[in-house]
C-alpha cells in the first residue's frame, strides 16, 4: 500500500536536508589556515582539500545503482551521516594530516548520498513534478552551506578552528536522528532494479548533455568563487570576514534563485529561457569580476554571480530527473553528479593554469567564455533533444509546501 506523504514529511526532511550541508561545510572557510597551523604544507593541504571532490567523483554513480537496486534510500543517509560524526570527532581529538585527509574524504562520501537526498525527495511528489521538487530542494544546499560557515565561524573565533569540527559532528548526530522519522517510498516488485536500468542510463544521450552543461556550470564558482575571486578582493584591501562574507553573499542570492525557480522562473520565462539567462549573466560576470574597481562593486558583481548559478544549475538538476521513473532516478542522479564533479576538479586547476601561465584576468576571460559558449549548446539541445514538458502546470501539492 502506498504511503501518503505530508507537508510535515516534506518539512522534516528539508531540514534534515540542511543539517546535512552543516555538517560539510561547518569548518571548510578555516580547514587549510588550521592546517597551515599544525605545520602541515601547502602541497599536502590542497591535497587535503581536492581529495573531498575525489571521493565524490568516484561515489556518487555507484551509490545510487547500489540504492537503486536494492530500493532502499534513507540507510544511505545514515551511512554517509554516521562517517561525519565519526571522522570529524576523530579531527578533532587528535588533528593532524591524517586525521584531516580522513574527514575530507568522509565529506566526499557524504557529500555523493545528495543523489539520495534529491530522490527521495523528489518522490514525495508524482513523476511529472520531480524537476520542481528538486528545485525547491536546491535550496538547502546554499541555505545550509551558509548556516555552517556561519556557526562554524562563530565557534572557531571564540573556541579555536578545531571547534569548528564539532559543529559538523552535532548537524550530523541531530540530522542521523531525524531520519528514523522519514518515510521511505517503496517501488512495487515489477519496478525492481535491474541491469538494463544501468545500460540505459549510461548510454542515454540526454543526462550526458545535461551534466556536460552542469560542468561548465559549475566550474564557473569554483574556479572563481572559491579560489581566485578572494585574491581579487584582497588586492581591492578586503579583510578576512569581508572575504567571507564575499562568498556567503553569493551563496545567499545563489539560494534565492534556486527557491524562485520552480514556482516563479520555470513559469515566467520557462525552463530553457531560465538556464540562458543563467549562462549568460555567470559568463558576462566572470569576465568583469578581476576589473572590479572597488569592494562594493565587486559584492555586486558576486550577488549577480550568486543569482546566475542559482538559475542554471537548478534548472540542469531539475532536468536530470524530469519525467524519470522512480526506480531509475537514484542511478540516472548519481551519474549526473559523478559527472558534474570533475567540473569541480577542472575550474580551479584551469584558472591555476591559466593565471600562472598569462594572468588572471585570462583565467577569467576564459571561463566565463566558456560559460557563454554553453549558451548556445543550451539553445540547440535543450529544447529539442531534452523534450521538456510544460512548467505552468494547474496548482499542485507541490507549490502548498512553498506557500
Amino acid at each position: 500500500m502506498e504511503k501518503a506523504f505530508t507537508k510535515k514529511d516534506m518539512v522534516l526532511f528539508f531540514i534534515i536536508s540542511l543539517l546535512f550541508f552543516i555538517s560539510v561545510s561547518a569548518f571548510d572557510p578555516f580547514i587549510s589556515t588550521y592546517a597551515k597551523e599544525l605545520g602541515i604544507n601547502s602541497i599536502v593541504i590542497g591535497s587535503i582539500i581536492g581529495v573531498t571532490g575525489l571521493a565524490s567523483l568516484f561515489t556518487r554513480f555507484p551509490i545510487g545503482i547500489v540504492s537503486d537496486a536494492l530500493n532502499k534510500r534513507r540507510i544511505f543517509l545514515q551511512i554517509g551521516l554516521v562517517i561525519t560524526a565519526v571522522t570529524w570527532t576523530l579531527a578533532f581529538i587528535a588533528p593532524n594530516s591524517t586525521t584531516l585527509y580522513l574527514g575530507k574524504i568522509s565529506d566526499g562520501l557524504t557529500s555523493s548520498t545528495w543523489v539520495i537526498y534529491n530522490v527521495m525527495f523528489a518522490s514525495f511528489f508524482g513523476r511529472k513534478e520531480a524537476a520542481k521538487a528538486v528545485a525547491i530542494l536546491s535550496v538547502a544546499s546554499p541555505a545550509g552551506s551558509l548556516l555552517g560557515s556561519t556557526i562554524g565561524g562563530l565557534i572557531a573565533n571564540s573556541y579555536g578552528y578545531q571547534y569548528s569540527f564539532l559543529v559538523a559532528v552535532v548537524a550530523a548526530v541531530t540530522a542521523l536522528m531525524l531520519t528514523f522519522f522519514i518515510k521511505e517510498k517503496s517501488v512495487d516488485l515489477k519496478e525492481k532494479y535491474d541491469k538494463k536500468i544501468f545500460v540505459e542510463q549510461v548510454t542515454d544521450r540526454k543526462i550526458w548533455l545535461i551534466a556536460i552543461l552542469a560542468t561548465i556550470a559549475i566550474m564557473v564558482p569554483f574556479g572563481t568563487r572559491d579560489t581566485f575571486t578572494p585574491l581579487v578582493a584582497k588586492d581591492l584591501g578586503a579583510n578576512a570576514i569581508a572575504i567571507s562574507w564575499l562568498s556567503n553573499t553569493h551563496l545567499i542570492v545563489y539560494g534565492l534563485a534556486a527557491a524562485l525557480c520552480g514556482n516563479f522562473f520555470y513559469k515566467k520565462l520557462g525552463i530553457i529561457n531560465t538556464a540562458i539567462t543563467g549562462a549568460t549573466l555567470q559568463g558576462i560576470i566572470a569576465i568583469v569580476i578581476p576589473y572590479a574597481p572597488n569592494l562594493p562593486t565587486l559584492f555586486v558583481l558576486q550577488a549577480v554571480a550568486g543569482f546566475a548559478f542559482g538559475l542554471i544549475f537548478t534548472v540542469v538538476t531539475s532536468l536530470s530527473v524530469h519525467n524519470i521513473p522512480e526506480n531509475k532516478q537514484s542511478t540516472r542522479m548519481g551519474l549526473f553528479q559523478s559527472i558534474y564533479s570533475a567540473g569541480i576538479f577542472f575550474g580551479p586547476v584551469m584558472m591555476g593554469v591559466l593565471t600562472e601561465s598569462f594572468s588572471r584576468q585570462t583565467g577569467f576571460l576564459i571561463i566565463g567564455v566558456i560559460s557563454l559558449i554553453s549558451v548556445i549548446f543550451i539553445k540547440l539541445n535543450l529544447g529539442t533533444n531534452i523534450g521538456i514538458d510544460s512548467f505552468r502546470e494547474p496548482r499542485s501539492k507541490l507549490e502548498e509546501i512553498t506557500e
